[in-house]
This record gives C-alpha cells, sequence and structure tokens, in this order.
C-alpha cells in the first residue's frame, strides 16, 4: 500500500524530514472534464477526461516541474541496450516523451535546470497553448558546472507554489539526475513534500542510484531506474501511459453511455484518462470509470452529460400547418360559445 509519510519538525532547524510513520491513502477517481451535467447538441462528439490517485485526492489538472540535470557530467557518454548517447541526451528524450505523453487540456509544465545553481527556463506553461515552448525549453538545458539537485528542487517549489500555480491543481515534480550528494537533496525533497508537492526521481544511466532513490523517499514520490535498458523502457512506457503510473494506479474501466466496457484504458503517468469520442445522445448520457490502486483499494466516479434536440426534432411544415388549423378551429369554437 502507498506510503504517505507525516512531516516533523528537526532539532529546531527550518528544514523539514519525513518520519519513518506512514498511512495508507485510498484509491480515488474524479472527472475533469466537460462538467457534470454539462449539455450538448444531440450528435455532438465528446471525449470526457478523468483523473486517479492512489497517493492522495484526485484533482482538476496538473502543474508540473521537469528538473533538469545541467552539469558538466552530463556530457559522458552511456551505451543503453546497444545504443550510444550522452545523459544529456538521455535525459532530453525522456522528459519529451513524458510532455509528449501528457493531456493538453488541463496540464501547465515548467522546465528548471540545475548545475552549480539553478534556473528557471520555463515558468509553468499552459500545454493547450505553448507545447513548441516547453520542449524547446527542454531541448535548450546544456552540460556545464557542478551538480547542486537540490537547489534545482527548491527552485521548482518556488515555481509550483508561486504565481504561476492554477488553484485546485496537483503539484508535482520530475528530478532527474545522473546524482550527486553534495549538498544533500533530501532535506530538499523533504521540503518539498511538506508544502504538498510529491516529488518523483529518475536515474539517468550512470547515476548514483542511492542518491536519486533517497530523493524519491523523502519527497513522498516515486523512485524510477532509467540505468538500464529495462530501466529506460520501463520510463517511456510509463510516461506514454502504458506501463503503470506514479499515482500508484494499476488499471481504469469505463463503461460506456450505451453500456459499452472499456477496460484497462490508457492511463498516463499522471493518473490521466479519456474516453474514446462519444456522439450526444438525446436525453442523459451516463459514463462510469472505476479505478484500481496497485494497494488493491477502488472507487468508482459517475458523469452525465445532457443530449437536448437538433434540427431533426422540429415538427415538418405539413405538421405545423395542420397544428395551426386546430389552433384556429378552438378559437372559432370559443367564439361561438360568447
Amino acid at each position: 500500500m502507498k506510503i504517505v509519510k507525516y512531516i516533523s519538525a528537526t532539532l529546531g532547524l527550518l528544514t523539514l524530514a519525513l518520519l519513518s510513520q506512514s498511512v495508507s491513502a485510498a484509491t480515488s477517481v474524479s472527472w475533469t472534464s466537460p462538467a457534470n451535467g454539462a449539455s450538448f447538441l444531440v450528435g455532438t462528439e465528446v471525449m470526457p477526461t478523468g483523473n486517479a490517485s492512489a497517493i492522495g485526492a484526485t484533482s482538476q489538472g496538473l502543474d508540473l516541474a521537469l528538473v533538469l540535470d545541467s552539469s558538466g557530467s552530463m556530457t559522458a557518454s552511456q551505451t543503453v541496450g546497444g545504443v550510444t548517447k550522452s545523459r544529456a541526451q538521455w535525459q532530453k528524450d525522456a522528459a519529451i516523451a513524458l510532455v509528449n505523453s501528457l493531456p493538453v487540456g488541463n496540464v501547465s509544465v515548467s522546465v528548471i535546470e540545475f548545475d552549480s545553481d539553478s534556473n528557471t527556463v520555463r515558468v509553468l506553461t499552459p500545454l493547450s497553448t505553448n507545447i513548441a515552448s516547453v520542449i524547446s525549453g527542454i531541448n535548450s538545458v546544456d552540460a556545464s558546472g557542478g551538480t547542486n539537485i537540490a537547489s534545482g528542487i527548491a527552485r521548482a517549489q518556488t515555481e509550483l507554489t508561486g504565481t504561476n500555480h492554477t488553484n485546485g491543481w496537483s503539484q508535482q515534480m520530475v528530478v532527474f539526475s545522473d546524482g550527486s550528494t553534495s549538498p544533500n537533496p533530501n532535506s530538499a525533497a523533504a521540503a518539498a513534500a511538506a508544502a504538498g508537492i510529491n516529488v518523483h526521481s529518475v536515474a539517468l544511466p550512470g547515476a548514483n542510484i542511492s542518491t536519486m532513490q533517497g530523493i524519491a523517499t523523502n519527497g513522498a514520490g516515486t523512485f524510477i531506474d532509467a540505468s538500464t535498458a529495462t530501466g529506460v523502457a520501463d520510463l517511456i512506457a510509463l510516461f506514454s501511459g502504458l506501463g503503470g503510473s506514479l499515482v500508484d494506479i494499476d488499471h481504469v474501466n469505463i463503461t460506456m453511455p450505451d453500456g459499452t466496457f472499456l477496460g484497462s484504458v490508457a492511463v498516463d503517468a499522471f493518473g490521466n484518462f479519456k474516453t474514446p469520442g462519444w456522439l450526444m445522445e438525446l436525453g442523459p448520457n451516463t459514463f462510469v470509470a472505476t479505478a484500481f490502486g496497485t494497494d488493491g483499494t477502488s472507487d468508482s466516479a459517475t458523469l452525465t452529460l445532457n443530449g437536448f434536440g437538433s434540427g431533426n426534432d422540429v415538427p415538418e411544415p405539413s405538421i405545423i400547418s395542420l397544428l395551426g388549423l386546430g389552433l384556429l378551429g378552438l378559437v372559432g369554437s370559443r367564439r361561438r360559445k360568447i
């Protein structure tokens, strides 16, 4: 069952750490759009979207910070599965795969780079309007200097909790690095977790595995080992919605308005999913999503959209004429009775 760590002050310092004591979080699922009860013209195609999570409450959207390593060691080449690339290129390919897997309607992404210090390459940017800017920001990250992961995490926390944050949206970050313990990044990850941010970590090829594991453990997030061929394949599968999730969702089933059952629909790394296209029918159109967590818990959510009549529902002209004659007859009848 997913572990959610309590937070405690340590030795009177401002730095927060996660204690070993833990509690369980049950699976939850919700529809994010359109709004429940919304109305559409009959024949309109809709593709409702939803979100599922087993690490906390679901949200209406996602503010995500990609924290990328721009230290000098990223120039080193690594061969994984017979493919040789620089660590920097492995990182860029993985980060872009993540961005391309996300729904564009309710997600904003920030790009942070760190070496001896940190820099905000892109503030939180809505993918619906400027996904190209986010990807170009990822591609602009260079490789020089030291490896101050803590600085990158702290700057990402500032961005996720600042004025660019959308109220009600989940706040998460994914830290990519080949690892360094100077300064120790665990305290920064714990501080971010204390602020309600899940800190996930990705160990790139050639990484210090224990350092990257510590970030996720202290940040109440998920650790991803992408330092091997299997790990890289798993990473791409995760970010493309084909291999699990960062929010401990095993799978989501959907029942369409006509009763069609869709088992294990695609769910991205952050629990987002959507239905196939559906042509609205007259009256209530009800969708049911059931999410199953890796901890064995489950939850269901119902979305009802209303279809109203199209132009085909307007009476034929001949019918209107007959109706008019009938009304005239009633008027004449009433006049004779006066």
